[in-house]
């Protein structure tokens, strides 16, 4: 039988997993769970409040019991697995080839191969290692930006934010209403980022978790850095994790003032090269949802792209809809030739000498071509290397 991952994290039903109520949780949760006292477990809190936040329809996040680790799988590896399966059934007989034996015969490089064993392993412990990450759903945000209202000072702008999530739209012009208002917009996501810990927390504490942070091994811990600089760091991870699992990425890497020791940088730049039949439907979103956690806070996030030649091709398309003659200040030069290409060639450019050996190569392989700094090498770096 093919399997079916869409369950939720505290019913064994068929549908997404949504998020409820702790006291719910403590009487609906895995009977395995009954079995557990609570434990402290090394947890990336960061991590796994992306998870609760993605709406991704083509992924799912799982949560490893064991280890505290976020593991991502993708429909089309899902699909993938679900044929080795049925190609397992139909060849059943003593000497039969594992389900390993099957994916070593597979022409695909070694980190698809071993997507594909993530998946099965998922799959054969799903519920007593590996369960479903909830889905926050908008009723929750929308409460979020109800409960930050109540505790906004100024009238005036309390009157706007009231208005602004009236009706559909809501959480755009709540964004851009506090885009004006820097330091209340700071203060909405600290805020926000406070409120979605508190629901992973208390997610945790129905599975009898405690979580802890562990620096990773053989990194010394860094001195307290500015918080841009964090922030930067936790969102270049975060899109790495999500983007390297994407059909037609080749490689990911770090350009600009994040991999130097500039104090202050104000934006993350990611170089991502993509296969020429690659769609950009997703990772446009991701860069959407890079360039928007780090908007509030004066930040910026961009996605570049280059073919596998080493040709600058653009960024990905800032726009939710990517259509031509939307808007007017679109300035794409071939807007839709290819979907959710920004092609924006008369603004920037990339020279061919930087893709060809970019500062800091991110993913499939960890490669730092200059000396980076600590928090870099802590915060980014060396998850990537434990995970590659």
């Amino acid at each position: 039988m093919p399997f079916d991952w869409r369950c939720t994290v505290y019913t064994r039903s068929r549908d997404p997993g949504k998020l409820v109520k702790v006291g719910q949780a403590k009487t609906s949760a895995p009977t395995y769970k009954e079995e557990l006292s609570m434990r402290q477990l090394s947890v990336d809190l960061s991590e796994l409040a992306f998870a609760f936040e993605s709406d991704f329809l083509e992924m799912r996040h799982y949560f490893d019991l064991e280890t505290g680790k976020v593991v991502l799988i993708q429909d089309e590896t899902r699909r993938a697995v679900e044929t080795i399966y049925e190609q397992m059934d139909e060849e059943e007989t003593e000497n039969s080839p594992t389900f390993a034996d099957l994916v070593e015969q597979q022409n695909l490089p070694d980190w698809q191969k071993q997507q594909l064993l993530v998946a099965d392993q998922v799959e054969g412990e799903y519920g007593s290692r590996f369960i479903s990450v909830p889905q926050i759903d908008s009723h929750e945000g929308y409460r979020d930006m109800q409960d930050f209202i109540v505790t906004v000072r100024d009238p005036h702008l309390q009157e706007l934010l009231d208005v602004a999530i009236m009706g559909r739209g809501a959480f755009r012009r709540f964004k851009d209403v506090l885009f004006d208002y820097p330091r209340e917009c700071e203060r909405w996501f600290a805020f926000k980022d406070e409120k979605m810990f508190e629901r992973v927390r208390d997610w945790l504490e129905a599975y009898d978790i405690e979580p802890i942070y562990e620096p990773s091994a053989g990194v010394e811990p860094s001195p307290p850095q500015p918080p841009a600089r964090d922030r930067l760091i936790a969102e270049a991870l975060a899109f790495v994790t999500a983007a390297r699992a994407l059909p037609g990425i080749l490689r990911i890497a770090l350009v600009g003032s994040l991999a130097t020791d500039k104090p202050d940088p104000k934006d993350v730049d990611l170089l991502v090269t993509v296969a020429d039949d690659a769609d950009l439907t997703p990772l446009a979103t991701l860069g959407r949802k890079l360039s928007g956690h780090l908007q509030g806070r004066n930040l910026g996030g961009e996605v570049f792209l280059a073919d596998p030649a080493g040709s600058y091709l653009g960024r990905t398309c800032p726009w939710k809809v990517c259509q031509p003659g939307i808007r007017m200040r679109c300035d794409a030069l071939h807007c839709g030739r290819r979907p959710y290409l920004h092609d924006d060639l008369k603004a920037v450019t990339l020279p061919q000498t930087l893709i060809a050996a970019p500062p800091v190569e991110l993913w499939p392989r960890v490669i730092a071509r200059m000396a980076v700094p600590a928090d870099v090498e802590q915060g980014l770096l060396a998850p990537l290397r434990t995970e590659s």
